[in-house]
Order: structure tokens, then C-alpha cells, then sequence
């Protein structure tokens, strides 16, 4: 009976993992949803341009077979920012929008007639009652992307993700912060407009269709689904397997010595979470618990140990964040410590402080010596290539320690360098050789 269940148990493994294998298969190969928009959409269209908000600029639409040709006169006026674009209506007869929660991308085939140093501006206008208000369309939030170079880059492919809700409107509608996010959840209207730095002329844009798409089901609900089959299996073997175990442990002493390797097992598996745990999980180097060590190291002897530290904190940070998304800035941090990774020695510890400050500490290591690293490091990443062709610089503290002194104290003295790096102008190198108000500068 015990060898059936088993040979059940297999099966049903089996039959799982094939179920898995061919939802991630179907969910990565397989056939997308798309909308499409244009003019064999059904959807009603209108050309619109400034002068609705007291400006003088004039647009027209015509068509060029499958095409929409948006002739636009951009004339200089009272009003600050000119435009032409042309609107589609998504919402029913009801005035319900489209739920574009679950769509990944959008690929517009729009550009101008000619090359232009301004872009080409995207919206999808997006309801929530929470703000809406009726009558008013300004209070739709905006969800936009500007985009550039559309002659060489024709389609141009837009993850939805990196999509942003513009300033002026947040502003303007005085919102929430819970609601300062892109949403698609109710779009009532997709837009194409010129972008924000055009100038006073005759242009001409040509619009062939906007698609829409993403899979039927989202990769987060799937992976979620799942998680949840894999977990309920898991907990039924793992129910079973404790029943058979315990009626064997009584049996005889040979199924008790197959527990104790099991154990042997698990404590290993315990071992590395710990060491998973001891890591930050963006960029893989050491956490705060995972530099702990080498404080013990340092101030439970009686022998002050040769031992420095670099605090080392990203230039302007919070600008990439709030310019790119947190997305952007996740990769900016990846490749910072990787970038810091690659530029120091194999006996050096690399740990992420938190936000955008790391930690670099140096074993057997003067001041000298790392004020020397600190350098290097700040020169490398001056010079790196970094996401969204940014111009990345950071500033340093550099501390080495000092007979008797705590770690609080240690760790207090090097972040006062820091500070004080960040102070006098950033992209430099600051040291504390003897206490918290002696600094050294080096650069």
C-alpha cells in the first residue's frame, strides 16, 4: 500500500511539473491580447490643439489611405505651451473606459514628416473617481512618455511600465500621493501630441496605429497561481511524508537514522538561508548583518586591529529616482556595486548601508592606503557608463580606527567624513585621521 501511494505521489509530482513547465511555456510563447488603434479601430477620433486653453495654434487631420496626416500650425501666443494632437475616444457608449491594467506595452507607429529635435508625446488618459471630476477633463490623470528620435527608432516599442503621471497635473489636482502613479485601469482616451519643447512653425505628423498589448493573463497572477498550487502540493506531501515518518520511527531504528540525515539536511538548508539573509537582495553584496562580522573581529580584541572604512553615497540619487522611475534606479544601484565590486580587493568587504550609501571595509588597511582606494573607486565610477546614458558621480568618507574607540564611534567618524564630502560639493574624497573634527580632503 505504502509503494501505491508513493507511485501515486510521483505521478501527481510529475503531472504538476508538466502543468508548470506548459504554463510558462504558453505564458511566454504563447498568443498575446492586442488592441488596436487607428482608423479601422471603429473608435472616434478628432484632431485638438491650444486653442481650447487661450492659445492660437491650429490643427487639422486628413487621411492618407490606412494613415492619419496631423497638419499642425504652431503660432506663438499668450499661452505658454502650444501643441496639436490628435485624441481617441476608448470610453462606451456608457462612458466606461478600457481596463488596460494587465497590458505590458504599447507600439506606436507615429512620427513626424520630417526629423524634429523635439519628440513625439504618448498619453493614455485614465478615470478613477477618487479624483475625477465630472465635466472637468483636466482632472483625468494623465499617464505619458515622450519620445524621441522617431525616424530612426520607427515603431517605437513604450513599456507601460516607465509610463509617468506629469507634475503639473499632480499639482494642478492638488492628489494624494497614493494616486501619484501611472493607472490603467479605466482609459478613456489615447493621445499623440507634440512634445513639450516644440516651437513656433508648420510641422506635420503622420499617425498609422497605436497597439496595445499584453498577455491574457499578467506574469504576477501567474506566478502567484502558481505559487499557490506549489504551496498547497508541498504542504499536502509535506503532511503525508510527517505521517509515514512518524509510523516508521516507531518501526524500527533503521527509519530513524533516515530522519536524522533528513535533519542533517534541513540544518544545512538553514545554514544557507542565513547566508541568503545576510545579503541585500537588489545588488547581492553584504547587508549591514553581513558586515557585522568583521566588527566583532575588530573590537573584541585587546590589539587594535589594522582596519579602515569608506562610506560611499550616490550624487543626487533621489534625481534619478524621481526623473526615471524606481525601476531605472534599481539598475543604477546593480551596476554601482558591481562597478565597485570589480574596482576592489578580493580581502575587501562590500556592503550596501542602505538607500544609495554602501559600505567599503579594509582589512589591514591604513588610512593612507584607503584614502588611495576611495580615489580609484571615485574615479572609476566618474567615469563608468551607466542606464539612460546618466552621468553618475559619489561622494566618499574615509576613516581608519583608533586605539580604544567603539565601533559606534568608528562607524560615527567615517559618516562624519562622508557628510562632510557631501557638504563641500560632492564627486570627492574626505577622511577623519584622528577624530571627529579633524578631516582631511583628497582629491
Amino acid at each position: 500500500m505504502t509503494i501505491q501511494h508513493d507511485i501515486l505521489k510521483a505521478r501527481l509530482l510529475g503531472l504538476l511539473i508538466i502543468i508548470t513547465l506548459c504554463a510558462l511555456a504558453f505564458q511566454h510563447y504563447g498568443p498575446e491580447r492586442t488592441l488596436i488603434v487607428g482608423q479601422d479601430s471603429g473608435l472616434y477620433f478628432e484632431a485638438i490643439d491650444d486653442r481650447g486653453n487661450g492659445g492660437k495654434s491650429v490643427a487639422t487631420l486628413s487621411r492618407d489611405g490606412e494613415k492619419f496626416i496631423l497638419d499642425c500650425d504652431i503660432i506663438a501666443s499668450e499661452y505658454a505651451w502650444p501643441y496639436c494632437e490628435i485624441s481617441f475616444n476608448l470610453a462606451d457608449q456608457k462612458g466606461k473606459g478600457k481596463d488596460l491594467t494587465n497590458y505590458e506595452r504599447v507600439t506606436l507607429y507615429a512620427k513626424y514628416s520630417e526629423p524634429q529635435t523635439f519628440g513625439v508625446r504618448f498619453q493614455l488618459i485614465n478615470y478613477n473617481p477618487a479624483y475625477a471630476r465630472k465635466g472637468e477633463d483636466n482632472s483625468l490623470k494623465y499617464n505619458a512618455i515622450e519620445l524621441f528620435d522617431t525616424h530612426e527608432r520607427y515603431p517605437q516599442v513604450i513599456d507601460m511600465s516607465h509610463m509617468q503621471v506629469p507634475t503639473w497635473w499632480l499639482s494642478q489636482g492638488k492628489i494624494p500621493p497614493e494616486f501619484w502613479g501611472p493607472e490603467f485601469n479605466e482609459v478613456r482616451g489615447v493621445q499623440i501630441a507634440t512634445g513639450e519643447q516644440v516651437k513656433p512653425g508648420k510641422y506635420q505628423m503622420i499617425i498609422e496605429r497605436i497597439e496595445i498589448s499584453g498577455k491574457y493573463i499578467s506574469d504576477r497572477t501567474l506566478y502567484l497561481l502558481l505559487l499557490a498550487i506549489w504551496t498547497l502540493a508541498a504542504m499536502s506531501f509535506f503532511i503525508s511524508t510527517l505521517h509515514k515518518a512518524n509510523i516508521e520511527v516507531m518501526l524500527n531504528k533503521q527509519r530513524q537514522h533516515q530522519l536524522e540525515a533528513l535533519n542533517r539536511l534541513l540544518n544545512q538548508e538553514h545554514k544557507e538561508l542565513e547566508e541568503r539573509l545576510t545579503r541585500d537582495p537588489l545588488t547581492g553584496v553584504f547587508n549591514r548583518d553581513g558586515l557585522a562580522p568583521i566588527f566583532q573581529l575588530g573590537f573584541d580584541s585587546d590589539v587594535t586591529p589594522l582596519l579602515s572604512l569608506i562610506f560611499i553615497d550616490i550624487d543626487h540619487f533621489k534625481k534619478v529616482n524621481d526623473t526615471y522611475g524606481h525601476p531605472i534606479g534599481d539598475q543604477v544601484l546593480l551596476a554601482f556595486a558591481q562597478t565597485l565590486s570589480a574596482n576592489t580587493r578580493t580581502h575587501d568587504l562590500l556592503a550596501r548601508w542602505g538607500g544609495e550609501e554602501f559600505v567599503l571595509a579594509c582589512p589591514d588597511t591604513s588610512l593612507e592606503n584607503a584614502l588611495g582606494l576611495a580615489e580609484k573607486l571615485r574615479r572609476a565610477i566618474e567615469e563608468s557608463e551607466w542606464p539612460k546614458q546618466l552621468k553618475l558621480t559619489a561622494s566618499f568618507g574615509v576613516a581608519q580606527m583608533m586605539e580604544g574607540e567603539s565601533p559606534t564611534d568608528f562607524i560615527a567618524r567615517a559618516d562624519k567624513a562622508l557628510y562632510v564630502a557631501k557638504a563641500q560639493g560632492r564627486n570627492c574624497v574626505r577622511a577623519s585621521n584622528q577624530g571627529p573634527a579633524t578631516l582631511v580632503a583628497v582629491k
